[in-house]
C-alpha cells in the first residue's frame, strides 16, 4: 500500500514530468490539493530532486528528468509510477529505456524485491544483441557501473558477487538480466536500480547523496549507462579484457563469505577467484568449490 503522501508526491511527479514549471497554486488545482500542502509536498520532494520553489513557482531542473535526454538510437519512456519496468519494457521494442520515478513490484535477482524510493534511478534497458553479448552481460553490466561511479563520478565503488555495486560494503546498486532468445538474436532485459538521490530503506545501502553530500544530476549518470550499454557488443569482442576487470572491481575477492544456497543449505569459506562462467571459488573446509549465481539466493561477507 503506497503511503497517501506518497501517492500525493507521485502525483506532482506526473504533472513535473509533462510540464517542469507551473505555478504552485495551479499545480494544487491540477491534482486538487490546496496550495500550502502542495508547497509542504514540494518541499519534502526537494531533497530528492532537483526542484526551484520560489515566488509562488516550482522549476524541475531538465538535468534530473529522464525524458529530457535524447541519446541516439534509444527511446526513453518515463513514468511517474510502474509496477515493474522489467515487465513494462515488455511492451516497446528494443533501445527503449524505462524510467520509473518509483515502482510496486521493483524486481530483483532469484525473485527477490527491489524496494524504491523517490529520487533513485529505476530503469529497464531493452537491448537486442548476439548471443556472446547476451552472455557477457551479468558480468559487463556491473564493470560499466563501476567504471562510470570510479571515473565519472568519483566514488570508489564495488562489486560484491555476483553482480551487486556497493560503497564501503553497502549496496548502492543491484543489477537484473533477463533474456528471450528472436531468431538469431537474443532480447535482454537490463535493470538497473541505482541510488542516487532516495533514502535507502535499510542500514545495509547506501545512496550517491549520502557519498557526496548533495543532489546528483541523474541524467549525467544515466546518460552514460546508456552510452556504454550501447557499446556492449562491442566491449563483448574482448571477453577476457572485461572479466579481468570484473575481477579487479570484485569486492569478494580473498574474503571469507557465506552463501546461502535456493536449497536453504550454506557454505562458508575464502572467495579466491571466479571461471570463464563467472562462477565463484570458494576456499573451504572441504577444499575447493564452485558456486553458480544462479543456484546462490545469497552471499554475505563475514570478514
Amino acid at each position: 500500500m503506497i503511503p497517501e503522501k506518497t501517492v500525493l508526491q507521485l502525483l506532482l511527479i506526473k504533472h513535473l514530468i509533462d510540464r517542469n514549471e507551473w505555478v504552485v497554486r495551479e499545480l494544487g488545482w491540477e491534482i486538487g490539493v490546496k496550495q500550502p500542502v502542495v508547497e509542504s509536498l514540494l518541499e519534502e520532494l526537494s531533497q530528492h530532486y532537483m526542484l526551484e520553489i520560489s515566488s509562488g513557482r516550482v522549476f524541475w531542473n531538465p538535468a534530473d528528468i529522464p525524458s529530457y535526454i535524447k541519446p541516439w538510437g534509444w527511446t526513453i519512456i518515463h513514468r511517474s509510477l510502474l509496477g515493474s519496468t522489467q515487465d513494462a519494457a515488455r511492451g516497446h521494442p528494443p533501445w527503449t529505456v524505462i524510467v520509473a520515478e518509483y515502482m510496486l513490484w521493483g524486481k530483483g535477482r532469484i525473485g527477490k524485491t527491489w524496494v524504491t524510493g523517490l529520487g533513485g534511478l529505476w530503469i529497464t534497458l531493452k537491448v537486442m544483441v548476439d548471443p556472446l553479448t547476451a552472455s557477457m552481460l551479468p558480468v559487463l553490466v556491473p564493470t560499466i557501473l563501476v567504471r562510470i561511479l570510479r571515473k565519472n563520478i568519483g566514488v570508489d565503488a564495488w562489486i560484491k558477487w555476483p553482480n551487486d555495486v556497493i560503497i564501503d560494503d553497502k549496496k548502492l546498486a543491484g543489477i537484473l538480466v533477463e533474456a528471450e532468445a528472436f531468431k538469431e538474436q537474443i532480447i535482454a532485459y537490463i535493470g538497473v536500480g541505482l541510488n542516487v538521490n532516495n533514502r535507502p530503506p535499510v542500514e545495509e545501502a547506501i545512496s550517491l547523496k549520502d557519498v557526496l553530500g548533495g543532489i546528483i544530476p541523474r541524467n549525467r549518470v544515466l546518460s552514460m549507462i546508456i552510452g556504454w550499454i550501447s557499446r556492449a557488443p562491442k566491449l563483448a569482442e574482448k571477453p577476457d579484457e572485461i572479466r579481468e576487470e570484473y575481477r579487479e572491481y570484485l569486492s569478494t575477492l580473498n574474503r571469507r563469505v557465506q552463501a546461502i544456497m535456493m536449497d536453504g543449505s550454506r557454505i562458508e569459506g575464502v572467495a579466491r577467484g571466479i571461471d570463464e562462467h563467472g562462477s565463484l571459488i570458494l576456499e573451504t573446509d572441504k577444499g575447493m568449490i564452485k558456486i553458480d549465481a544462479t543456484e546462490t539466493y545469497q552471499l554475505r561477507h563475514i570478514e
